[in-house]
C-alpha cells in the first residue's frame, strides 16, 4: 500500500458527515482557489508522508462506534491511487463505515480522469465536489459554496441524505494538537472561523 501525504487526522468528528466519523486531510492541492477554506494543506510539503498500512492500523485501533470516514484536504484525487488502496482495505475492515470524499473537481472532470481516480470514487459512498467560490453562498449545509454538489453515489450513501440534507449550517468541532497547532473543524463561512480563532 502507497504512503498518503496526511496533514492531520481527527475524531469523533461530527461535523463533516452524519455520526461520529474520524476525518482525515491529505497535503497537497494545485486548485488554489481563491478563499480557500484550508490554505495551509495546499503545499505538498506541509505534510507527512505516512505508509498506508500504518494509517490503516491507526484507524482500526480508533474507539468503537464511529460510523465512517470522511476524506479532505488538500485534494484528495491528487492522491488517488494511494488512497484508494486504503479505503478499499478499510472497507473490508470495518463494512459499516460510510466514506465521504471532499473534492474541488466536478464529478464529470472526475470521471474522464484515470483508473486511480475512478478506483477511488468507486470508494465513496457520497462526494461532495467542485471548486471553493466564496462569493456563492452555500445551498447545503455541508458544502462550502452553492456550486458545489453533494452526490449519492451508492445505495449506502442514499442512506445518508436525510441526516446530511438536514445537518445543522456552521457546526463544527475543535481540534487541538501537539504545541499551537488546532483546527476548526466543519463547513463554516470565513466570519465564523476567524470567531473560533480568535477565540
Amino acid at each position: 500500500m502507497d504512503a498518503i501525504n496526511l496533514y492531520s487526522l481527527a475524531y469523533p468528528v461530527t461535523s463533516l458527515g452524519p455520526g461520529l466519523r474520524v476525518a482525515f486531510w491529505v497535503a497537497g492541492c494545485g486548485k488554489d482557489c481563491p478563499g480557500c477554506i484550508s490554505p495551509e494543506m495546499r503545499p505538498p510539503d506541509s505534510g507527512t508522508r505516512v505508509p498506508g498500512e500504518t494509517l490503516l492500523r491507526r484507524l482500526l485501533e480508533l474507539e468503537p462506534g464511529l460510523s465512517g470516514v470522511t476524506v479532505s484536504g488538500g485534494e484528495p484525487f491528487d492522491q488517488a491511487g494511494p488512497l484508494a488502496g486504503l479505503l478499499h482495505a478499510l472497507r473490508v475492515e470495518r463494512p459499516d463505515w460510510t466514506v465521504i470524499i471532499y473534492t474541488g473537481y466536478c464529478l464529470a472532470e472526475l470521471r474522464r480522469k484515470s483508473p486511480e481516480v475512478a478506483d477511488l470514487l468507486d470508494c465513496a459512498d457520497v462526494l461532495i465536489d467542485g471548486p471553493y467560490l466564496k462569493d456563492v453562498p452555500p445551498a447545503h449545509p455541508l458544502a462550502g459554496s452553492g456550486n458545489q454538489v453533494v452526490h449519492y453515489l451508492t445505495e449506502r450513501g442514499r442512506g445518508l441524505r436525510r441526516e446530511m440534507d438536514s445537518a445543522p449550517c456552521q457546526q463544527v468541532n475543535l481540534g487541538l494538537g501537539r504545541g499551537d497547532f488546532n483546527m476548526v473543524i466543519g463547513v463554516v463561512d470565513e466570519s465564523c472561523r476567524r470567531a473560533f480563532e480568535d477565540a
